[in-house]
Parts: C-alpha cells; sequence; structure tokens
C-alpha cells in the first residue's frame, strides 16, 4: 500500500482563517487592509453575486429547470445557498431525543448568502442577564465598550431604520427605512390597539448606496444574491474588497480536517483536504483563526488533538460541542377577505420585513424566560413555482 503523502504550502502567511461568512470574512477584510498577509480557507465554491455566470435575481419562476417539480435546493433552484440541511458527504448525528437540524452553506460567504439580514444589537440588558433573571452568566463586557465597534460595523455594511431611543434596542447609525406597504400599515394600525410596538425593520440593506456599493431596486429577492452588492453578504462586501488589496489567498473547495500545533500546543497552521481531489494540504500561519460556524469550529477543535490537547484543542473544560443551539421560532399565518377584489398596489420592496415589534413581553407573562419579538410578512407577489399546492384542502373540503 502507497505512503499517503501530505502536501505542504511553503510560505508562512501572518494569518489563516478558517471560514469565509461573517466571521471570517469580517477578519480577512480588516487583517488584509492592514497589510497582514492572509489565507482563507472556505470549504465551498467561489461565489460572486455580480458575476453574470451566478445571477439569478429577476427571473420568472417559469424559469425553474423543473417547472414546478420538486427541487434539490432546499429553498428553490434560485436560492443563493449552496448547501442545505443535509449535504452529501457530511453526515452528522443527533443526540436521541434531539430534533437539532443544521443548516451549511457550502460557497464564499456562508450563510450570509442564506439570512433575512436582520442587524439587531444586544441591548444592555442582554450583557447582564443572569444579574436579571438569574439564568445563564452575565458577560464580563457590557453594551458600552461594544458600542463603537457596532457603530464600525454598522457603517461599513449598511443598515435602515429609524431611532427610536428604546431602552433594551439600541440605536444605531441608520439609513433611511423604506416605506410600510399595505400590509404593514394594516398591521402597524391594529397594533396601536393592542399596544404591541411597531416600528422600521433594522435591515443590513442599502438604501442609499454606499461604500461603492449600489442601492436596493426592490427586486424582493435578496436570497438570490444581491447583483448590486446592495445587501450585506460577506462575499460582495468582504472578501472581494480584501482580494483587492493584493493580501488575501484564497482557497475554496477546502475541508479543514485539524489545527495544526507545535510542541508547546500552540496553533501553527491547518491541515485541509481538497474536497473533489481529496489531497491533504498544510497551510502554515503564524496566527488561526476558526471561522467556520459554531458546529465545524467545534468539530475542528474536537478534531485538533495532541499531548498538549488530549480531548482536543482548547477543550480542558469538556463543554466543546456541547449546548450548542440554534435561534428558536414559530409561525402563524392568516387569510385576510377584506384584502380580496382590492385595488393593485405596488407591493415591492426589499428582500423582507419594513416594519417589526422589538423583543417584548420578557417574563412576565410567558411560561419561557425573556420574551421574543415579531417578524412580518404579507402581501400579495406573483405566485411562485408550487403555488396552489394543497387548495383541496381550503374551506373544509
Amino acid at each position: 500500500m502507497k505512503d499517503f503523502q501530505i502536501k505542504e504550502q511553503a510560505n508562512v502567511f501572518d494569518v489563516v482563517i478558517v471560514g469565509s461568512g461573517a466571521g471570517g470574512g469580517m477578519a480577512a477584510y480588516q487583517l488584509t487592509k492592514a497589510g497582514a498577509k492572509v489565507c482563507l480557507l472556505e470549504a465551498g465554491g467561489y461565489f460572486d453575486p455580480a458575476d453574470p455566470k451566478y445571477i439569478n435575481q429577476l427571473k420568472g419562476p417559469w424559469e425553474s429547470p423543473r417547472r414546478g417539480a420538486s427541487t434539490l435546493r432546499a429553498f428553490g433552484d434560485f436560492d443563493a445557498a449552496w448547501g442545505g440541511w443535509e449535504i452529501e458527504g457530511e453526515p452528522y448525528t443527533r443526540k436521541k431525543g434531539t430534533e437539532f437540524d443544521w443548516f451549511r452553506s457550502r460557497m464564499l460567504g456562508g450563510r450570509t448568502n442564506h439570512w433575512g439580514r436582520i442587524s439587531l444589537r444586544f441591548g444592555p440588558k442582554d450583557f447582564k442577564r443572569k444579574s436579571i433573571d438569574g439564568l445563564g452568566d452575565d458577560w464580563p463586557i457590557s453594551y458600552e465598550d461594544i458600542a463603537p465597534y457596532y457603530d464600525e460595523v454598522d457603517k461599513l455594511i449598511g443598515v435602515f431604520g429609524t431611532r427610536e431611543g428604546l431602552a433594551n434596542d439600541p440605536d444605531s447609525i441608520y439609513l433611511p427605512a423604506p416605506k410600510p406597504r399595505l400590509h404593514e400599515l394594516m398591521l402597524m394600525e391594529a397594533n396601536k390597539k393592542t399596544g404591541v410596538l411597531t416600528i422600521p425593520s433594522r435591515l443590513s440593506m442599502l438604501t442609499k448606496p454606499i461604500n461603492g456599493r449600489g442601492e436596493c431596486f426592490y427586486c424582493g429577492q435578496c436570497s438570490r444574491g444581491c447583483m448590486a452588492y446592495a445587501d450585506f453578504s460577506s462575499s460582495s462586501v468582504l472578501v472581494i474588497p480584501a482580494m483587492k488589496t493584493g493580501n488575501l489567498t484564497l482557497i475554496n473547495n477546502a475541508m479543514a480536517r485539524e489545527v495544526l500545533t507545535d510542541e508547546t500546543g500552540k496553533a501553527t497552521g491547518i491541515s485541509y483536504v481538497n474536497k473533489y481531489t481529496l489531497e491533504e494540504t498544510t497551510v502554515k500561519g503564524k496566527i488561526v483563526i476558526l471561522a467556520a460556524s459554531a458546529c465545524e469550529s467545534s468539530r475542528l477543535l474536537l478534531n485538533s488533538k495532541s499531548a498538549n490537547h488530549q480531548n482536543g484543542l482548547a477543550n480542558a473544560s469538556g463543554v466543546v460541542g456541547k449546548y450548542l443551539h440554534d435561534s428558536t421560532g414559530a409561525s402563524r399565518s392568516a387569510f385576510i377577505p377584506h384584502l380580496t377584489n382590492r385595488k393593485r398596489f405596488n407591493e415591492d420592496g426589499v428582500g423582507g420585513m419594513h416594519v417589526y415589534s422589538p423583543w417584548w413581553l420578557d417574563n412576565s407573562k410567558l411560561d419561557f424566560p425573556r420574551g421574543y419579538h415579531i417578524e412580518y410578512g404579507g402581501g400579495q407577489r406573483m405566485p411562485g413555482y408550487g403555488f396552489g399546492f394543497g387548495m383541496e384542502n381550503v374551506n373544509g373540503k
């Protein structure tokens, strides 16, 4: 049997980063601007939403290659995210009695190609929750420590909204908020009677051009990747600008396997596998940053066992890979007969909600802690492929 040789890249980078999403992309952007030589490893392919070969915006439902038949893509044929909850060759197990589903987006920018771009800050109370309700732990830092960095991020990525002066929903440096549409005006009026505060949303989408990026043209298809760079995605806002500095080496389709360490236990680089050739390569760096999502970063830390780290890197506590969780929510929908046969209005907008209700109720009236916020959708849009399925269940028939 032939010995398997591990290839080693000759140069030693200032920094090696695993993952090109929100965390890894931001690290690459800031470090390359500062002059550091950076290697960025991404487990998926290259993606630029402004490159014609990737553009899916403004395509009609009839252009789907399956014409309404079941799609292999989790959110439809035109969705930007390459991946899903189940990916061939990347299985994972669930502890008995749990239903944890792990969505992965294998592409440049990671899951920033797949989110609603709701960009809310932690409030002062969120850093001190144990002091308030006795649950969890207080952060060792405060909102005041983080606020200047929030400002810098929001100026870079662009967030629309309005300054409301709410105690635990801090204001930002906002771009103009889009106007509410008909269903949102109705919700705002109804919520005045219920006492549920409803204000303009805070989303990272550009309602005017900044930082050389284009302005939202209200196609409502942010999930497809924005050819105008008018929404925040790590690929367009962080990684592609970092590449233009000349200080970034991007390696796509590189599945990180292990963090390499020296005899003192300090990280010296990453061993990764090319997903297509299955060739293993090591890349060395003076600093190693894991930004591969909570689950993937935990996998790498647990894989990185050595004499100095017998339970995995940074796992002296034994809790790496435990207590992971995802965001939770529930949805409700309704049909409003009053809105049928009405005059049609222009209901175009950003790819998401124009108004929302900030966190409310806290612990006072609920059987779970810390309340929730409400994200509103609605309106009349062009039917998508698959529209009308289940109509036989309407009106009890």
